[in-house]
């Protein structure tokens, strides 16, 4: 399951200001759940980057449905009937 923005704030605080690794970090919220290498994941990002924000242009580009999209897309799906 992925981290609430709250918890990853919370790990990075755990993590700056106490110096905690993942190991003491599990151990210490067992009610949580977290899974030890999600958490090494995110101390490591912490680390490298200082934040727990997501790198800009991660992720998977938005699609754009304008009227010129569409109308593109229909007259492709109407040649291809034609043939």
């Amino acid at each position: 399951m992925p981290f609430t923005f709250e918890e990853k704030c919370f790990i990075k605080v755990l993590r700056q200001e106490n110096k905690w690794g993942a190991k003491r970090i599990c151990s210490e919220f067992r009610q949580k759940k977290w899974a030890f290498s999600s958490v090494n994941d995110l101390l490591r990002k912490i680390d490298r980057t200082g934040s727990v924000e997501r790198k800009v242009g991660s992720g998977h580009p938005r699609s754009i449905r304008t009227q010129r999209n569409i109308s593109l897309v229909n007259d492709l799906m109407q040649s291809r009937g034609q043939s």
